[in-house]
């Protein structure tokens, strides 16, 4: 039987461990594929650890999402072919179930069919020399004008989730062209990429957040210097909600994007919530991507007296995820290095050790960590 290298995690309270496992083969419906670079997100060690509560079923080949060459594909497949370049999407559904559905080597979905679906399917994700994958997960990227014409690498490309997620949610919301959005908090990986992605759109974007550092680096972004206006947050809710309507021109805005990471809820509602849907016009939408786990309040009859619309938003659809991959190939969105979206280091999976230590410094934008399986 043929086999590869994995990095598998066997118990919460053990390191990942590098092993030889059984290679897959190609089924209706997936295909296998290289892995060439997969991005290490700062909080992995955390959920290798257990202390993020992602639903996992041990033992289990970690890694959502990467760059892969396309090696053998199922008896079904019209359009992939083997050798093309792809980008692996991690937002795995049923097919016959839009509902139920997970990510890919990461979590396993809030529901008993889900994470069925991840432990009998689609175990393994993309820590790994080879991975197996859906077919409808492999995005073909034109390898002659991202890397010939545009010149980007594939760390670049396996980026490509941080303005993907993002673009889900902007899209959904309505934000364009003579539509101003806030992002809050705007520095880490994920809110960055919405202000990247915002900017691309043609939207007028606020950046908020307490970091003047990370706030900085975001007024490098294409268009940042036509449509971009940065607020540092104090922490006060009346303050910021008058700090935020000044940068509107104090008229609000249209839509609100949230990407609080898990500890802003530790203490009741964020400030910041609470300021930016103040900030928002008659009419306003609010986006919650992101990851606190506990109870948000809001003032509901000001939120009904303005009509005020709060959405959550689960990653992406796949037609979104077409369009975004085209609007870099078309030039409209620029990422890699020309958007900050720098490089910390890239690892083989022997090394995983260092890339976690790494991985967990690079909290905000830029500094990017990949596992490298394949190297050369």
């Amino acid at each position: 039987m043929a086999t590869h290298k994995a990095l598998v995690l066997s118990s919460f309270d053990k390191p990942i461990s590098l092993e030889t496992v059984p290679t897959p083969t190609a089924t209706p419906g997936s295909a296998i594929l290289r892995v060439l670079a997969a991005g290490l997100p700062a909080y992995a060690r955390d959920i290798f650890t257990g202390k993020l509560p992602y639903v996992l079923t041990l033992p289990q080949v970690l890694g959502p999402s990467c760059v892969a060459r396309v090696i053998e594909v199922g008896p079904d497949a019209i359009v992939l072919k083997p050798g093309q370049l792809v980008f692996v999407d991690p937002t795995i559904a049923a097919r016959d179930d839009s509902d139920c559905n997970f990510l890919l080597g990461l979590h396993g979905g809030v529901t008993e069919e889900s994470q069925r679906l991840m432990r009998e399917s689609w175990r393994d994700g993309c820590y790994a020399e080879i991975v197996k994958a859906p077919l409808e997960n492999c995005y073909i990227l034109d390898e002659e004008v991202l890397i010939g014409k545009l010149g980007y690498k594939i760390h670049d490309l396996a980026n490509l989730s941080c303005v993907l997620v993002p673009f889900g949610g902007l899209e959904e919301a309505g934000v364009g062209a003579g539509k101003t959005v806030i992002v809050a908090p705007a520095t880490g990986k994920f809110s960055g990429g919405a202000v990247l992605a915002a900017l691309a759109m043609g939207a007028k974007v606020i950046a908020a957040g307490r970091n003047e550092q990370g706030l900085e680096k975001l007024k490098t972004f294409p268009g940042a210097a036509e449509r971009l206006l940065t607020v540092k947050l104090v922490s006060d809710a009346v303050k910021d909600t008058a700090a935020l309507l000044a940068a509107t021109g104090g008229k609000g805005a249209q839509a609100y994007i949230d990407f609080s990471p898990p500890a802003a809820g530790a203490h009741g509602t964020p400030t910041h919530i609470t300021a930016c849907l103040n900030t928002l016009k008659r009419g306003g939408i609010a986006m919650f991507m992101g990851g606190i786990y506990s109870n948000v309040e809001v003032n509901y009859i000001g939120l009904m007296m303005r009509n005020i619309t709060i959405k959550a938003k689960f990653m992406y659809e796949r037609a979104q995820a077409k369009t975004l991959i085209k609007m870099i190939e078309f030039g409209n969105l620029r990422i890699g290095e020309g958007s900050g979206m720098t490089i910390g280091g890239t690892f083989g999976l022997e090394e995983i050790e260092k890339a976690l230590d790494l991985a967990e410094k690079g909290k905000g934008w830029g500094g990017d960590v990949f596992v490298v399986p394949n190297r050369g």
